[in-house]
Order: structure tokens, then sequence, then C-alpha cells
């Protein structure tokens, strides 16, 4: 675990999103981000070395590390651009092409399909990139980590010149029910799971992952064996409850 003492002056964004203000530092080639409602450092850090005893590659997903930021917990990962790449975001690429908020554009449609392939032709159209694959991956994973804030700002492309590439999947740390406030922790974590609301097409993980497919497969017996040797938390627990409970087809 790494521990930083960082200045006001690497304060890039106080970022707003449905659960909340987290502030984010840029300092040495390191993004830093404090806890704000629960530890979301620790279930960055779990889903990003989960993601090691999957099929995915490392290149396509950020890495974690839990730690202390100014004498609080929260994580850092490094920046994973370089030269001149720029990261944009489904949200950011609509409204400059479009002037609209995309959330509520999505919003206004009847079902979970119209928003998806709405938002997958409008990528294609503006990128030429084809984005259901990346789009598997991460709805896969969102499914076994319960994330719950996979808005249209946490998904993103990356630009480099007229190039346009899917980026690595980042940003996982509303997850394992770690800053749900509806959790009851005297509760079983079977019960608890079923508070857990999806974003951003549907309310349910599985049906967006049923539509896009399976993304990647894991080594369960692997990953449960490293779970076993992390601090008990009910992060870890979570975790390990849902790569139980899917382990039919993770394999």
């Amino acid at each position: 675990m790494f521990k930083e003492e960082i200045g006001n002056e690497f304060i890039v964004i106080q970022e707003g999103t449905s659960e909340g203000t987290q502030i984010k530092y840029r300092k040495d080639g390191f993004w830093y981000k404090k806890d704000n409602r629960g530890h979301e450092g620790r279930a960055e850090y779990l889903v990003s070395k989960f993601m090691e005893f999957t099929s995915l590659k490392t290149s396509e997903y950020v890495t974690y590390e839990e730690g202390t930021i100014n004498g609080s917990s929260g994580c850092r990962s490094r920046n994973f651009l370089t030269g001149e790449e720029e990261l944009i975001t489904f949200y950011r690429l609509y409204y400059n092409e479009v002037g609209k908020d995309l959330s509520k554009v999505i919003g206004n449609m009847d079902t979970m399909e119209e928003r998806i392939e709405y938002v997958v032709s409008f990528i294609k159209e503006s990128c030429e990139l084809d984005v259901k694959e990346y789009l598997s991956k991460i709805f896969m994973l969102d499914m076994i980590c319960l994330n719950e804030d996979r808005h249209l700002n946490n998904l993103a492309i990356i630009m480099n010149g007229d190039k346009f590439t899917p980026a690595p999947i980042f940003d996982n740390g509303i997850a394992l029910l770690t800053a749900n406030q509806s959790v009851n922790r005297h509760f079983p974590i079977a019960d608890n799971v079923k508070r857990v609301v999806a974003r951003p097409f549907s309310g349910s993980h599985e049906k967006m992952m049923e539509y896009f497919g399976k993304g990647f497969s894991v080594d369960v017996n692997s990953a449960l064996d490293w779970l076993d040797t992390e601090p008990d938390s009910m992060e870890r627990n979570v975790l390990k409850y849902q790569i139980e409970r899917y382990k039919g087809i993770l394999n």
C-alpha cells in the first residue's frame, strides 16, 4: 500500500456523480482518488486485481493500488495516456457533436435495446469504431463486481490523431456494495446484492451482459485462492460471493 502527501496544487477535478463528489489529484504520472462514501479505493484495487485472473489483456484495464492520500484512504493508478492521446468519454463525444446530454436522450427511449443500439450506432458513425466487444467486457465485469456507477462518462474511447480505440476499463470504485447506502450489513450478501441498480442502459446487470454476451473467461479457482489471501472485508466477501454465484458461466 502506498502513502502519499499531496498539495492542493495537484487537484485536477472534484468530480460529481450520482454517488457524490470525489477529489482527484494528478502527480508524477499517477492519478489519485480519495474515498468518499465507502471503501472505493479497496474496491478499485480488488476489481483490477481480479482482472488479472481473466482472459483480458493488461492493456484492457487500469490497475489500481490501495493506499492513503494525506492520511485518508483512497487509491491511485498510472496515467494510461501517452503522447498525443486524448480520452473522450461517450458523454463528451456526443455533447461535442450533437450539443445534447446523451444520458437524457437515451433516458427517453423505451427499451434497453433501443438505448444500446443508439449509442453503439453513434460511436460507429462518429469514430468508425465498433464498441460492442468493448462493452461486452465492461458489462460482464460490472455484473460480477456490481458496479453501480457505469455512467456515460465512465465509457470512453482514446483519440490519437484521426484514430480511435476503446479506452481501458477504468473507474470501478462504486462496486462490491461499498458505497451503496441501502445496504444493511446485518443482512446476508445474497439479500444486499438485490439492492443494486445497474447503469446506463438498464437497471439490470444481467440483462446488459446477456445482450452483449460473454466478454471474457475467468480462472475461477485461482481467483478464489487469491481472495483467500486478502484481508477480510465486505468488499472482498462480496467479490468472492459473486464469483461463486456466476462460476458456471465464468470458466
